[in-house]
């Protein structure tokens, strides 16, 4: 008795739903919206490839501590200097190579003196030869000077070139700008530190006015970008603010490989390094400076629709139109490129059709609307 009273009871609230769900459904169709209408426009779209990178000065020639060129003599430039390429920078102070070249200077002297008295001999023994002809004593000396002679004047070129090596390593010693720009950095300590990794430079110089930003793409984003794209650049310290910029190099080769987005660690993503010239003048940020760039790899004109009358239920993306009769109908379309405020409609729309702007929850195909 007890399980039929259940069976009964169930029915009763299974009937009692569904008249419930039938009322709602056909109020719902019954109600009637206000809309706004749009339709297909044409619009130029973009395609973009996002990543990171770092401000850098556009040249830089960063001066190191050189011990094999001796003691640092005289430091030229101070901190903040504008220079030019070519002017002094830096002296050193090298005692061996002074000794060198003195030395040198004196040999030099001394086998100038042994030429001249060897052609003075070889001058006498000439004009008695000019009597003596048949002499072979004479001869024979006379041989002799012409063979030391040959040798002085080896010697004496040799010491020429060993002045010129010399004369080099001395003007070595003199450190000049390969650029034309700003001393940004000068440490008087630098000295007594070799050129390493944990090293300060002597003295770094820059173009402050013209920068870089160089950052990398994965390989699945280096094959869109070619030399001479525009680029964007941002600063999230300078919230707003944008900056011009063109793709300037692209490396050939690959800098690192990044293992964190693959689970199994056997397949990482291989990074390559691009170089963006900056072409604002007015760029008030300092080097090291973390910048986004937007690179602009394809534009194209595509039909639109503003973002909010797409609907999207997983992979699906939908619209509502609305007919002749004032009916909605839902229709499915593929989309493309989106932007904050527009999205590319491939395909699924003819472009007389009226397009439904921010659907209402309760739309459903089929209700009637009305067109404000």
């Amino acid at each position: 008795m007890k399980k039929k009273k259940i069976w009964i009871a169930a029915g009763i609230i299974t009937v009692i739903a569904g008249l419930f769900a039938i009322n709602f459904f056909v109020h719902a169709k019954d109600k009637t919206y206000t809309v706004e209408i749009t339709s297909l426009q044409q619009e130029t779209m973009s395609e973009t490839v996002i990543t990171q990178g770092t401000l850098k000065l556009s040249e830089e020639q960063v001066i190191y501590f050189e011990p094999e060129k001796g003691k640092i003599a005289e430091i030229l430039a101070a901190e903040g200097d504008e220079v030019e390429a070519g002017m002094e920078l830096i002296r050193y102070m090298n005692e061996q190579l002074l000794l060198e070249q003195k030395q040198n200077e004196l040999s030099q002297q001394m086998t100038r003196l042994q030429i001249e008295n060897i052609k003075k001999q070889h001058k006498k023994i000439d004009d008695l030869l000019k009597e003596l002809k048949d002499d072979e004593a004479l001869q024979e000396q006379h041989d002799q000077i012409s063979l030391q002679e040959k040798q002085l004047n080896l010697e004496l070129e040799q010491l020429q070139l060993q002045k010129e090596l010399i004369d080099q390593q001395i003007n070595n010693l003199t450190i000049t700008s390969e650029i034309d720009g700003k001393v940004i950095e000068v440490n008087d300590t630098g000295g007594t530190a070799q050129h390493g990794e944990f090293a300060r430079p002597l003295m770094r110089i820059g173009t402050v006015n013209r920068f870089l930003v160089e950052g990398t793409v994965s390989e699945y984003d280096v094959l869109k970008l070619a030399v001479g794209q525009k680029v964007t650049l941002s600063a999230d310290t300078v919230p707003g603010q944008t900056w011009q910029g063109e793709v300037k190099r692209i490396s050939y080769l690959p800098t690192e490989t990044d293992y964190s987005s693959d689970f199994t660690g056997n397949a990482g993503t291989v990074q390559y390094t691009v170089t963006v010239e900056v072409l604002d003048q007015n760029l008030k940020l300092q080097p090291g400076f973390n910048m986004i760039m937007e690179i602009l790899t394809a534009e194209y004109l595509a039909s639109t629709l503003p973002i909010d009358c797409v609907i999207q239920e997983g992979d699906i993306h939908y619209v509502y139109t609305v007919n002749e009769q004032g009916i909605a109908e839902k229709k499915e379309v593929e989309v493309g490129t989106a932007s904050f405020e527009t999205i590319e409609i491939k395909s699924g729309l003819e472009n007389h059709e009226k397009v439904i702007i921010s659907p209402p929850d309760g739309l459903r195909e089929g209700m009637e609307v009305i067109v404000q």
